[in-house]
C-alpha cells in the first residue's frame, strides 16, 4: 500500500513538473503581424500565447531610411476584435490595433514600419513611400528585388538522389593514373580537386554534376575500374586520396 501511495505521489509530481515546463516553453511565443495598410493606417495585431486572451501592448516604429531616424513611436493596446483572428485561434479574436498616420507631417522620403510585441519583432515590415520621388524610388526597389528573387530561385540547384554509390578517391600520380599522370581527363579538362570526378559514362553521362556529401563535383573523367555505381573522386595528393579509402555514400544528381 505505501509502495502504491509512493507511485502515484510520483506521478502527480512529474504531471506537475512537466505542465509548468511546457507553460515556461508556450510562453515564449508572442508574435504580430502588419496588415496591408488600409489608407494613411497601420493595421495589424499582436498577442502572447501565454495569455491567449489578455490584450497586449504593441510597440510600432517609423523610421525614416534615408537618415535613419526613428520619425515615429506608437504603443498602443492590441485589444480591437476581429474575426479572423479569432476564427485562427489567435486567442479571442481581440488583439488587432489600428494607427492612424498624418504622413502628411512628414517630409517626402521612405519609410519603414516595424513593430514589436513584448521584445519581439513582428514577422513582417512595412515600407511606405511620401511624394511622388519616393513612390517611385520605392516601386523601383520592389521591382528590383522581385527580379534578384526570381534569378535566386532559377539559380538554386536541384537534387536528386541517385542513390547508393561506391566511391573512391585518384590523384595525379602515375600509381593512380599510370603513364598519363593524371594531367588532363578523358574529356580533355585539367583535373582539379573539389571538382573532377572519374565516372562509368555508361551510368553518368561526361558534364553530368553530382553532388557528394557536400560538395558539387563534374563528371569530367573515366577509369578502367571504374565501373557501374562507382565515383572516384580527384584530390591533389595520393595521401588524400587514400585517406579517402573506399566508402559507400548516397550521390545527388543536380540538376
Amino acid at each position: 500500500m505505501l509502495k502504491s501511495k509512493s507511485l502515484w505521489t510520483c506521478l502527480i509530481l512529474m504531471i506537475i513538473l512537466l505542465q509548468s515546463s511546457a507553460g515556461i516553453t508556450y510562453g515564449e511565443l508572442p508574435d504580430g503581424y502588419f496588415d496591408t495598410m488600409d489608407g494613411n493606417a497601420i493595421v495589424g495585431w499582436g498577442w502572447k500565447s501565454s495569455e491567449p486572451n489578455t490584450a497586449v501592448p504593441v510597440r510600432v516604429t517609423i523610421t525614416n531610411q534615408d537618415t535613419s531616424q526613428v520619425v515615429g513611436d506608437f504603443r498602443p493596446i492590441a485589444a480591437v476584435y476581429r474575426d479572423d483572428l479569432k476564427e485562427n485561434e489567435i486567442g479571442n479574436g481581440q488583439h488587432g490595433f489600428r494607427i492612424n498616420v498624418d504622413w502628411d507631417s512628414y517630409p517626402d522620403g521612405i519609410y519603414q514600419i516595424e513593430g514589436w510585441v513584448d521584445g519581439k519583432k513582428f514577422s513582417n515590415t512595412h515600407s511606405y513611400a511620401k511624394g511622388e520621388a519616393a513612390q517611385a524610388e520605392l516601386k523601383k526597389r520592389e521591382e528590383e528585388e522581385k527580379a534578384k528573387e526570381t534569378v535566386q530561385a532559377e539559380a538554386s540547384p536541384v537534387f536528386q538522389s541517385l542513390g547508393m554509390f561506391r566511391t573512391t578517391g585518384y590523384c595525379p600520380c602515375r600509381k593512380c593514373c599510370g603513364k598519363y599522370g593524371g594531367k588532363s581527363t578523358s574529356t580533355g579538362a585539367v583535373p582539379r580537386s573539389n571538382h573532377t570526378i572519374a565516372v562509368d559514362p555508361k551510368v553518368i553521362p561526361y558534364g553530368t554534376k553530382l553532388m557528394i556529401n557536400g560538395i558539387i563535383y563534374t563528371a569530367e573523367d573515366c577509369g578502367g575500374a571504374v565501373k557501374g555505381k562507382h565515383v572516384d573522386i580527384f584530390y591533389d595528393t595520393h595521401a588524400q586520396a587514400s585517406s579517402h579509402g573506399s566508402r559507400s555514400m548516397e550521390v545527388f544528381l543536380v540538376k
